[in-house]
């Protein structure tokens, strides 16, 4: 049953969840696809990797942020509102040191941060240009990879809003922020984690039904499990809640050590 290793942890504890096929529409090179789940880390991905071809199709050759979801002036606020309480809550607002918000979009972390301290310098990260000229609270916005970043901090916060589930390599993503964060500086993260009727003995349904099933976007459901084997010995949890949106969202704050 569990012959294959975990792709983000390297154990045999893997077992397949079902079958899930583009939730995106697009001519994608690879148009089946497995979800699985590691026992070991906790960690539910999506099998095989999606082609490169395809990730620029969804992130660089399309719109994103045109839909009321993103600009309707209720859903601004409320975004603020969050954006603003985790903010305070957390204590991310570096005291001197920028900010860099990753795979910013319309970089909300940013925008809350200029409006509570309009002295804060404030670094955004996308592959999409989309919304450079949509962002006058980002005083630096980069189109390229991360690994092209000209800034390398170091920065008082980092923050990664719905972004991590994209990323290939989640754990290489650690360790570059860990080159980037200063000392007890903090990464704020949120992402999916996975639907509220799910466990470890349920049905492909539920994450067919599963509102942040993204295919092929999404490509891991990552776990406190997995941050806590992955962040050290450069990160320490500082904050974890997976309750968000009935428990499908999560919340994390790591510290640099």
């Amino acid at each position: 049953m569990f012959g294959r290793r975990c792709r983000l942890c390297g154990v045999r504890r893997v077992a397949p969840i079902g079958p899930v096929a583009p939730t995106h529409p697009g001519n994608f090179q690879t148009k089946n696809f497995t979800l699985q789940h590691c026992r070991n880390c906790d960690v539910v991905y999506l099998d095989p990797l999606p082609q490169p071809a395809d990730l620029k199709l969804l992130y660089e050759d399309s719109v994103q942020f045109v839909s009321a979801n993103y600009t309707a002036s209720d859903r601004v606020a409320q975004m603020m509102r969050y954006y603003s309480n985790a903010i305070r809550s957390f204590d991310l607002l570096p005291k001197a040191a920028p900010i860099l918000e990753i795979g910013a979009g319309l970089a909300w972390v940013a925008r809350a941060c200029k409006a509570m301290d309009p002295h804060i310098t404030t670094i955004a990260q996308d592959v999409s240009a989309e919304c450079v000229r949509a962002c006058p609270w980002v005083d630096r916005y980069f189109v390229g990879t991360l690994d092209d970043l000209p800034e390398r901090g170091p920065f008082g916060l980092v923050s990664l809003t719905h972004v991590i589930e994209h990323v290939m390599d989640p754990a290489e993503m650690l360790r570059t922020m860990s080159m980037v964060v200063a000392p007890r500086g903090k990464v704020f993260i949120t992402a999916p984690f996975r639907p509220s009727s799910w466990s470890n003995n349920r049905h492909i349904d539920a994450w067919r039904d599963y509102s942040y099933l993204h295919v092929p976007a999404h490509i891991s459901y990552l776990s406190r499990r997995w941050f806590e084997m992955h962040a050290r010995p450069k990160f320490e949890i500082a904050h974890w809640d997976a309750s968000h949106e009935n428990g499908q969202v999560f919340e994390l704050v790591l510290q640099r050590i």
